[in-house]
C-alpha cells in the first residue's frame, strides 16, 4: 500500500481547516470594526517637527484623557514603519490614521478610507509649501537657483517632492543633479534659520512653520523670501476606515471640530501649534496626487 497518497478525506480535513482559519480572521477583523473604540495610529516620521517623546508622553497621554473626558474609549499607537501601520489598519488593529499625506495617498489602500478630521496650523494659509531664499542675492526664481545649497527636512517626502517637481520643470533633472544637496535638519525652524545666516540658500517648508518662525525672529522677514509655493497639499490630517461605524466616526469627528472649546482640548491643539480641526474628506489627497503625477510625467517626457 502506498502511504503516501493522500486521501480524499485528508484533502477536505485541510480544506475545512483553512475555512475556519480564513473565517476567523474575517471574524475578528469586523469585531474590531465594530467596536465603539478609537484605536488611532500615528506614523512618527510623518510628524518630524515633533519629538517621539510629544507623541508618545503628551499626544498620547493627553489624548486618552480626552477621550475619558468625552466617554469614548481611546487608544494612540506610534508606528515607525508605514508598511506596519497600513497593514495595522486594514485588520482593524487601528481604525484612524495619522501620516504624511503623500504616504496615505501612495501606500495606503484609498479606498478604504473616509472622512476624518485635519488640523489648521497656527499662522500662514493651511496646506501651503513654500520655497525659500534670500531676498537681493539673485535667487528670486527657481531657475536662479542651480548649485544652490538644498537644506531640506529630514523624513518630509511631499517637501522633497515639490522641490524635484520644480526641478524637473526648470531643469529636466531631479534635485540631487542640480542643487548642492545639504545635511537634513530635524526642524522646520532650524532650515529657516540656516537660511537665514547664510548656511544654506534655499528650503522648502509649510508657510504656517516660516510664519511661525519668522513670529519669534522678526528680522527673518527682512531677509527671506518666497519665490515659489503651491497650495492644497495637505499637511496633516487622519482618515477613519470605512467599516467603522459610521454614527461613532460622526460622534469623534464632531468632538475633534470642538477641541479649541475648552482647555485640554486647545492644549492638544497647541502640541501641534494648530488653532482648531476641522473635517477632513479623502478628496483633500487631490492635490497631493495631482503633484506626484505631475512629477511622473515631467520625468518620462524629459
Amino acid at each position: 500500500m502506498n502511504t503516501n497518497k493522500i486521501s480524499l478525506k485528508q484533502i477536505l480535513e485541510c480544506l475545512v481547516i483553512i475555512t475556519c482559519v480564513i473565517f476567523s480572521t474575517f471574524t475578528v477583523a469586523e469585531d474590531l470594526f465594530h467596536q465603539q473604540t478609537l484605536r488611532i495610529g500615528f506614523h512618527r516620521p510623518s510628524f518630524h517637527d515633533y519629538s517621539r517623546e510629544d507623541l508618545e508622553i503628551s499626544v498620547k497621554i493627553l489624548t486618552e484623557e480626552m477621550g475619558k473626558e468625552l466617554g469614548i474609549e481611546t487608544n494612540v499607537s506610534i508606528y515607525e514603519d508605514i508598511n506596519s501601520m497600513n497593514t495595522d489598519f486594514e485588520k482593524g488593529t487601528i481604525n484612524l490614521i495619522f501620516a504624511s499625506p503623500l504616504l496615505i495617498a501612495n501606500e495606503v489602500d484609498n479606498s478604504l478610507l473616509v472622512d476624518g478630521f485635519k488640523m489648521i496650523p497656527s499662522g500662514g494659509t493651511a496646506d501651503r509649501l513654500v520655497i525659500l531664499t534670500r531676498k537681493n542675492e539673485g535667487m528670486d526664481n527657481f531657475m536662479s537657483l542651480r548649485n544652490k545649497k538644498l537644506g531640506l527636512v529630514e523624513n518630509d517626502p511631499t517637501s522633497d517632492l515639490y522641490v524635484n517637481f520644480l526641478a524637473q520643470s526648470n531643469f529636466k533633472k531631479d534635485f540631487q543633479d542640480t542643487l548642492k544637496k545639504m545635511p537634513r535638519e530635524k526642524k522646520s525652524h532650524q532650515v529657516i534659520l540656516k537660511l537665514f545666516f547664510g548656511q544654506i540658500d534655499v528650503t522648502c517648508v509649510y508657510e504656517n512653520f516660516y510664519q511661525t518662525t519668522a513670529e519669534l525672529n522678526p528680522q527673518i522677514l527682512d531677509r527671506v523670501q518666497i519665490i515659489e509655493h503651491i497650495n492644497g497639499i495637505l499637511q496633516g490630517a487622519g482618515f477613519f476606515h470605512k467599516n467603522v461605524d459610521p454614527a461613532f466616526r460622526e460622534r469623534v469627528i464632531n468632538a475633534a471640530i470642538k477641541l479649541n472649546t475648552y482647555p485640554r482640548g486647545r492644549q492638544f491643539l497647541e502640541i501641534f501649534k494648530t488653532e482648531e480641526a476641522l473635517r477632513a474628506i479623502p478628496s483633500d489627497l487631490t492635490m497631493t496626487k495631482k503633484l506626484f503625477n505631475d512629477y511622473q510625467h515631467l520625468k518620462k517626457i524629459k
